[in-house]
């Protein structure tokens, strides 16, 4: 509750209010600052490890970078999305500002993907909506949340299972035998039931 954020800060009520503003700026700013990992005003695509990501001319290489980047930023944003989650619920602007959350994870999603096609990497039969939609759902914080937080898997072994999944959704199959008929693609991702 904000007077439980004031007491920790040790200031009154109308000081967080009026230094921060209401709730949903209080977990913006949390959020913000989690993600890059520090409260210096330099996006995250700006950031020297995001550069080096997108600059990895090797499909592979530059999904393994992806995957550790995305850990490292879960481990930090999980909670504050599991809060904004639950308060999303309730606040119409933590509502406004999980919608706009999602979809600038959206963007991202899109803009890695979009990496991936550069480099002419993409999966026959995937297209780049479609690998958008993916991603977007695998660099979810709540996911993290779940096979870390909950399920204690090691860190380590989430940005491993992630770099594999994303790997093997989005790029060719070098392992894949052709099947010696004309036309063949591997299966393209299931659209649901």
């Amino acid at each position: 509750s904000m007077d439980e954020i004031a007491a920790a800060a040790g200031v009154g009520r109308a000081t967080v209010f009026a230094s921060v503003g209401g709730k949903a700026a209080i977990l913006k700013a949390a959020y913000d600052i989690a993600t890059v990992g520090d409260d210096e005003p330099i996006p995250l695509p700006q950031r020297s490890w995001a550069i080096a990501v997108r600059n990895e001319p090797d499909p592979g290489r530059m999904i393994d970078g992806y995957a550790a980047m995305i850990a490292e930023i879960s481990g930090r944003v999980a909670p504050i999305c599991e809060a904004m989650r639950g308060a999303a619920a309730a606040d119409p602007e933590a509502r406004a500002l999980w919608d706009a959350m999602r979809q600038e994870r959206r963007g991202g999603a899109a803009g890695f993907v979009g990496f991936v096609v550069a480099r002419n990497a993409l999966r026959t039969g995937v297209d780049r909506k479609m690998a958008g939609d993916v991603v977007w759902a695998l660099i979810d914080p709540g996911l993290y949340h779940l096979l870390v937080i909950e399920m204690a898997w090691p860190p380590a072994q989430f940005q491993a299972w992630l770099a594999e999944t994303v790997k093997g959704q989005l790029l060719q199959d070098p392992r894949r035998e052709p099947r010696g008929h004309e036309g063949f693609a591997p299966a393209p991702l299931s659209q649901g039931p």
